[in-house]
């Protein structure tokens, strides 16, 4: 059994100051990026954290598409998030790799078979779903599982129903 996949869709990339480390990528790279943008609200996007809906408006994020897969930078605000917890914690640097599957129950089965958690925080946008799995101990970095999946339903029932998301895990 397997996650699905063996492609790579994004490397996150924990920063604390996004415009600074998105200059010296471009520089680097030689490559110019589109703007910063702050993730949207849980009207748009649900999202929980430990089973707890989230307002991460003020959690910055940048892209540069590589030739291979994308860098994604995020600067945590100051409200609790995933990512600001970890920046906290570890400090800058890799949050987590990004794997788009077919199925992400059965990639996080796969997951928990080799001793990881389930996910702690998951996301539903209009196209996808993408949740974040503690692996660091089993791979020596976080996993993000995205699925491309038509969540427009599951995002109304969201809104309405805060358990829905529990028995989706």
């Amino acid at each position: 059994m397997s996650i699905g996949t063996t492609k790579l869709c994004h490397i996150a990339i924990l920063v604390r100051d996004l415009d600074r480390a998105v200059k010296n990528w471009e520089e680097v790279l030689g490559v110019t990026t589109g703007k910063a943008f702050n993730l949207p609200p849980a009207s748009e996007v649900p999202a929980f954290t430990n089973g707890e809906m989230g307002d991460y408006t003020d959690c910055r994020l940048a892209t540069i598409q590589l030739e291979n897969c994308l860098l994604e930078l995020v600067e945590p605000g100051k409200n609790p998030s995933p990512w600001k917890e970890k920046l906290d914690r570890d400090g800058e640097g890799v949050q987590h790799l990004s794997f788009i599957v077919p199925d992400r129950k059965k990639a996080q089965e796969q997951l928990q078979a080799v001793g990881a958690p389930k996910p702690y925080h998951i996301g539903y946008w209009p196209g996808g779903t993408y949740s974040f799995t503690n692996s660091v101990p089993q791979l020596g970095v976080e996993v993000n599982i995205k699925t491309d999946d038509d969540n427009r339903a599951k995002k109304a029932e969201l809104l309405r129903n805060s358990d829905f998301h529990k028995k989706d895990l």
